[in-house]
């Protein structure tokens, strides 16, 4: 009768080990997005990403989607290999990189101060794709300089990518709006600076 009991409990437990086992997370990462044309090779003053501003609501390690009724959606398996904001200023610099000429883009980890490098600072107030599969990218951004006629006023530029379905499809469309936004930068900061 021991015996029974002993494997009947055991047998209890091994089902409940089985029953709470979550599914397996999936991490992603934002890639950066090689540019339609390659830079002009004119040479243009260094510039640098300096600070990249995130809603707060993006600063987890959990994707987030928008959802019915201002409700967010938050998976519980898909996640971030890093920080979003860092892999966002990360992608941002490579793209802006390939968008300029060489050397222009100064990486911040390589930007010393007081050597004339600008910086450019980009606030976004949105970057989830919401319930219809639109990701829209509201992005601010602005290029910092000791005198004024370097400088560029803050730019607003919204960026739209349809067609999002699903978490596992939000990094590719959130890299291709990064993308879109460097290629706006870029041609402001090009023209700047010719």
């Amino acid at each position: 009768m021991r015996r029974i009991e002993s494997a009947s409990v055991l047998l209890l437990l091994l089902l409940l080990t089985g029953c709470g086992s979550s599914p397996k997370s999936q991490f992603f990462a934002l890639e950066a997005v090689p540019p339609k044309s390659r830079p002009a090779a004119a040479e243009g003053p260094a510039i640098t990403l300096g600070s990249v501003r995130l809603p707060a609501v993006l600063d987890r390690l959990a994707l987030v989607r928008q959802g019915q009724d201002n409700r967010l959606e938050i998976s519980d398996r898909d996640r971030w290999g890093a920080p979003l904001d860092e892999m966002v200023r990360q992608v941002l610099t490579t793209d802006l990189a390939a968008r300029l000429p060489p050397g222009m883009i100064v990486p911040a980890s390589e930007s010393k101060p007081g050597r004339g490098v600008r910086s450019v600072v980009v606030h976004i107030s949105a970057f989830t794709p919401d319930a219809s599969g639109r990701l829209v990218l509201d992005a601010s951004w602005a290029l910092t300089a000791a005198d004024s006629h370097q400088s560029i006023p803050w730019q607003r530029e919204r960026i739209t990518i349809v067609g999002v379905s699903g978490f596992a499809a939000e990094p590719a469309a959130m890299s291709r709006a990064l993308g879109v936004l460097a290629d706006r930068m870029a041609a402001a900061l090009a023209a700047r600076s010719s």
